[in-house]
């Protein structure tokens, strides 16, 4: 049995103002995506990575050897198919599916999703409290949304950890509108359990998540 690993890096760093793939994105002299990978791969024997085509050399370049690249496809969901692929997984290994800008994800969370697979759940996902009050959307008047009770909510993070059969029987289905695996696995009746996810495995998204990001990344490289 082999754990593995597929980091998705396709995000095109338009809300950071980049002029580059997000996940090439330097944060204290390194891409992005290489911080994932090194978080990754002290609990995975194998990643690889899936980055937009047009770029395939320079994320080679920035992962050096440490995991293989290949090209992603149009969506999240094709990307995540293109990476199970080349893994070429045995149905009973363990596999992470991790967003490269989730680079900084703590490492005793993402031990945590694969020990509950280990333990006999179909996948495993980090969730983290909702800190903020929340509303629905605002009706077309504008009107304020009714409140909603943030303490029945929680926030999804990565690695979204799995059998090696259950991702890929997720990802062979079609006509499923999904943002995340689980949700793919969870409409085919797989069991997915929650874990504790960590502050540190917040999405890099906007410019304001670089500085955080420069904060965090030298604790992250001593630890």
């Amino acid at each position: 049995m082999t754990t593995a690993a597929v980091v998705t890096a396709a995000g095109s760093g338009t809300r950071l103002g980049a002029d580059v793939p997000k996940a090439l994105v330097h944060i204290e002299g390194r891409a992005l995506v290489a911080w994932a990978v090194s978080r990754v791969l002290q609990i995975a024997d194998a990643v690889v990575v899936t980055a937009p085509a047009s770029h395939l050399d320079a994320f080679r370049e920035a992962v050096d050897g440490a995991a293989r690249v290949v090209a992603g496809g149009a969506t999240r969901q094709e990307s995540v198919a293109a990476g199970l692929t080349a893994l070429a997984l045995d149905d009973d290994d363990v596999v992470l599916i991790h967003d490269a800008a989730r680079a900084f994800q703590d490492l005793s969370v993402m031990a945590a999703t694969v020990r509950a697979v280990e333990a006999g759940a179909d996948g495993a996902v980090p969730v983290v409290p909702v800190t903020d009050t929340l509303v629905a959307a605002p009706a077309a008047d504008g009107g304020l949304g009714a409140p909603l009770d943030r303490a029945t909510l929680r926030a999804v993070q990565t690695p979204q950890t799995f059998r090696g059969r259950v991702a890929l029987d997720a990802h062979r289905s079609t006509g499923v509108d999904a943002t995340d695996d689980a949700s793919l696995a969870r409409e085919l009746g797989y069991r997915i359990v929650a874990v504790d996810g960590h502050e540190w495995g917040f999405k890099v998204t906007r410019p304001s998540d670089l500085i955080l990001a420069a904060a965090i990344a030298p604790q992250v490289e001593a630890s």
